[in-house]
């Protein structure tokens, strides 16, 4: 608590802390007010002191930078960057708006069960995300897509948010990264070797809706071959559907959709990719 007074009298001037909504090993995050516009905000906020490796701050003025360049309604607008000194420490902060309502995983524990058109509508809305996403220069890769990282507002709204983990390819390519990134259930085969590609979000979102369908962590559900079995959810959604979510969650990136755009017209077409395997 004397933490979090100390931080409201430093930023009064601006910004007015309502509530702490988060908090990890070196930062916080914050739910927050915006004094001149008397917007809702979000403070993210990194502590120097706390933090025990320098690939925390690398990830975090990453996140900034990312956020400065994007412009969707489906992502929660930045607002600012800016650091402050104590004598003992510094912190940094991001400054974003406001994504109201709750995130899927919030939905599901409170007894939230979607039908096939629910869930359709959501893969669709966060697929146009990942598209603008994947057609930026070089293309923003989330690599954290999970339950928690996706709001539904109350007209039905999804927004992505908590971008803490994002990369672009272009640093992927050149600065491939020996610590793994994401969350476990939810992360795409290739993440545990440090790599990052467009398709990697894609299994996230098919990780995703997977939970929605089945209520568990994609952790928890039995495999066949590195694949989850789809006995577990397809007597629940249509063939057509399955088999959409069966290449979303392939853990190959050779049989898995190769970026949002296809994944996105295969899915409104009603149109699913067939695998060929050659056993030899």
């Amino acid at each position: 608590m004397e933490k979090l007074q100390a931080l409201d009298e430093t930023i009064a001037k601006r910004y007015r802390i309502l509530a702490p909504l988060a908090q990890g090993e070196s930062g916080i995050t914050y739910l927050g007010e915006d004094g001149e516009t008397g917007e809702r905000v979000i403070l993210k906020a990194l502590s120097l002191r706390q933090i025990h490796d320098w690939k925390a701050l690398e990830r975090f003025e990453r996140e900034a930078q990312v956020l400065a360049q994007l412009n969707h309604p489906g992502i929660p607008r930045y607002l600012d960057y800016f650091h402050l000194d104590t004598p003992r420490d510094r912190s940094f902060y991001i400054i974003q708006q406001f994504a109201p309502g709750c995130s899927l995983a919030e939905l599901v524990q409170n007894g939230w069960r979607g039908n096939e058109t629910e869930i359709r509508q959501i893969a669709i809305q966060v697929l146009d995300i990942l598209v603008y996403l994947q057609q930026q220069t070089p293309p923003v890769i989330h690599r954290d897509i999970k339950p928690d990282h996706i709001i539904r507002g109350d007209n039905g709204q999804i927004m992505l948010v908590d971008f803490g983990a994002v990369q672009t390819t272009y640093y992927s390519t050149l600065a491939r990264s020996h610590t793994v990134v994401g969350t476990f259930g939810y992360m795409a085969p290739e993440q545990f070797l440090g790599q990052a590609v467009p398709a990697t979000d894609l299994y996230g979102l098919g990780a995703t809706l997977l939970f929605l369908l089945t209520h568990r962590s994609p952790a928890d559900l039995p495999v066949n071959h590195l694949t989850t079995d789809s006995r577990c959810f397809r007597m629940q959604i249509s063939e057509a559907f399955a088999d959409w979510l069966e290449t979303m969650l392939e853990p190959d990136l050779q049989y898995r959709f190769s970026g949002a755009k296809t994944a996105l017209a295969e899915l409104q077409n009603q149109r699913v990719a067939v695998k060929f395997r050659v056993n030899l």
